[in-house]
């Protein structure tokens, strides 16, 4: 796979950086000199010297969540679209199934809606709206990959030592410095990386580091999530032959007729998912009537007698956005972002609403846009 990480890979690498950050400072002094940097990359790649930074770590809000992202330099960033995009999705790629639809290029959570609803529709045909849905959610899922499970997985598809070496490298970087603790089986608790950045930085010397968490932010952290639960994705379709079995990142839902076979099934993955280290999220993770309505990748579905599936906007998220947009009056009041940039953030958020069946929360929201940014001139 190494021939895959040749000059021009490298110089399509950069290409990708300039798209996603070209307008960040570091990028620009990276790119006025891409030749040169390529070069010397491309050298320490292959000659072994390759060595990370470290990077840095910030905070953000997204969805209702708080979630630490990884900041990498760009000379990084080219190394992991690199990787990412010749090796690791090409190879790792025919291995998942059709229904993982996360971080794929042609993919992505429309398509993975389409395919719920298409199996959904499947289901009706043959059974009504008789039958319950299994949702299941893995805790704090980033956070608790082993570095040492995933490295094995990745192994067995890539038996190259150069690019196994590197994402060990990368990996090095991701470890979590424990030293605050005595305790000998942290790694087999799970781990939560927000609340680990209120620890003292005086108790964490080093002395003892924890090889598991991947951070939010890079491609490599990205694939890597979507091709770790492979074994529960095929043990699932392929295995127990289930049809209507949809995935995204650490998501999955399960339509079937029989309550108890889901109850067994569970239990089932929930094995799976302790080898690999990872655990059910039992707050998340429920078997509903499919006739009650349930919400999957922020969509609240119902599925009526005639068989038309209606698509709702959940109330939470109706309620985050009210904020958000509140939010936003504020910062155009301050000058920090102008009308433009204010409308493009609320569009963002619609774009795919009007696929919904909420003309009339789409409706209220739109007058509740207009009516703080016209109270604002």
């Amino acid at each position: 796979m190494t021939r895959n990480i040749d000059a021009d890979a490298f110089i399509r690498g950069t290409c990708r950086l300039e798209r996603s950050s070209g307008w960040k400072q570091s990028a620009q002094r990276f790119l006025l000199n891409r030749l040169t940097e390529v070069s010397n990359l491309q050298k320490d790649v292959l000659t072994g010297t390759y060595q990370p930074d470290q990077g840095g770590k910030f905070r953000i809000h997204e969805n209702g969540h708080e979630r630490i992202i990884h900041a990498m330099t760009p000379r990084d960033a080219v190394l992991q679209h690199v990787l990412t995009d010749e090796v690791l999705i090409p190879a790792l790629r025919r291995y998942l199934i059709y229904d993982n639809g996360a971080s794929l290029k042609g993919k992505g959570i429309s398509f993975t809606r389409r395919r719920f609803e298409e199996h959904l529709r499947w289901h009706y045909r043959r059974y009504g709206t008789d039958g319950y849905i299994l949702l299941i959610d893995f805790r704090k899922y980033f956070d608790n990959i082993r570095h040492d499970t995933a490295l094995r997985l990745v192994a067995e598809k890539i038996p190259d030592s150069i690019i196994i070496s590197i994402l060990q490298k990368i990996f090095k970087t991701y470890e979590v410095d424990v030293s605050y603790t005595n305790n000998k089986d942290i790694e087999k608790e799970v781990f939560n990386s927000l609340e680990y950045q209120h620890i003292s930085k005086e108790l964490l010397t080093g002395r003892r580091y924890m090889r598991k968490s991947i951070s939010i932010g890079s491609q490599i952290s990205q694939i890597i999530g979507v091709f770790y639960p492979t074994l529960i994705d095929n043990y699932c379709k392929t295995v127990k032959g289930i049809r209507c079995y949809d995935a995204y990142m650490d998501d999955r839902i399960i339509i079937h007729p029989d309550k108890e076979y889901l109850k067994r099934l569970l239990k089932e993955i929930e094995t799976i998912a302790g080898q690999l280290g990872i655990t059910i999220n039992k707050k998340k993770t429920q078997i509903v009537k499919i006739s009650h309505g349930f919400t999957w990748l922020k969509t609240r579905y119902t599925l009526t007698d005639t068989g038309k599936i209606i698509r709702k906007i959940p109330r939470d998220a109706v309620k985050r956005e009210r904020r958000r947009i509140k939010k936003i009056k504020q910062l155009v009041e301050t000058g920090e972002l102008t009308e433009k940039q204010a409308w493009a953030q609320y569009k963002s958020w619609r774009g795919d609403k009007k696929w919904y069946h909420a003309h009339r929360t789409l409706r209220d929201m739109d007058k509740l846009y207009k009516e703080l940014m016209k109270n604002d001139k």
